[in-house]
């Protein structure tokens, strides 16, 4: 079930202490309500009592839905920790709970984001039915192949589920210092399915897994790290 604790928080405008609830995880299939104000930008979401001003507070938070089979750890990267610090806590975390699974239930798949726009695209991509490590290789083709106008060290891309179609995966350019969206690019759907059949024939510790082996999956930051390394 969904649960919310009680934290000290500061008010980052005009630094006022206050105690407010925020949100430890969210069922989704048992609240779908929360669903709703997570993509709204409404949990977590602080008024400050003292100068009025709403902020949000990125603090880990665990995204549930059952009845879809989805699982999102999102976890930020705040406080100084770096992304292997998260990586390796998450890695860590996963292991003691599937070590705590009947051994004839299957582990589960858990997602790990560490920026908040990152958790609303792999609700999206999850309930579209998109497998996050091939749309995160699509990215990084995206990258390579318009280098010259996609600089990856400074725009992201987002997957719009609201304007995909039937022929077209739709992804956002977001500049990722102003958060604000730039253009648009398109992916055939019939490509996508070109990648994943060949990917599923090259098998389940392929292709796809030694170019994302880690629990985090990044299409921008494998390809400024191929950049960095060539």
């Amino acid at each position: 079930m969904s649960h919310k604790r009680t934290h000290e928080i500061a008010c980052p405008f005009c630094g006022r202490e206050q105690r407010v609830d925020l949100w430890d995880s969210i069922c989704a299939d048992e609240q779908p309500e929360l669903r709703e104000a997570l993509l709204l930008n409404r949990v977590n979401r602080v008024e400050c009592a003292g100068c009025g001003k709403s902020f949000r507070i990125d603090k880990p938070l665990v995204y549930r839905d059952g009845r879809r089979n989805i699982f999102i750890h999102f976890d930020p990267l705040i406080g100084g920790r770096t992304l292997a610090d998260v990586e390796e806590s998450f890695r860590q975390a996963q292991a003691e709970l599937n070590g705590l699974l009947p051994a004839d239930v299957a582990p589960l798949q858990v997602h790990l984001v560490v920026e908040w726009s990152e958790l609303i695209e792999r609700i999206f991509l999850l309930e579209a039915g998109l497998d996050a490590r091939l749309v995160e290789h699509i990215k990084y083709l995206m990258y390579r192949q318009n280098a010259g106008k996609l600089p990856a060290d400074r725009k992201g891309l987002l997957f719009d589920a609201q304007d995909s179609t039937v022929d077209q995966l739709c992804f956002v350019v977001q500049d990722r210092a102003t958060r604000k969206l730039e253009a648009v690019l398109n992916f055939a759907r019939a490509d996508y399915a070109a990648l994943a059949n060949v990917f599923q024939a090259d098998g389940q510790g392929g292709l796809l897994a030694e170019q994302f082996p880690g629990p985090y999956l990044n299409g921008r930051l494998r390809f400024l790290q191929d950049q960095a390394e060539q």
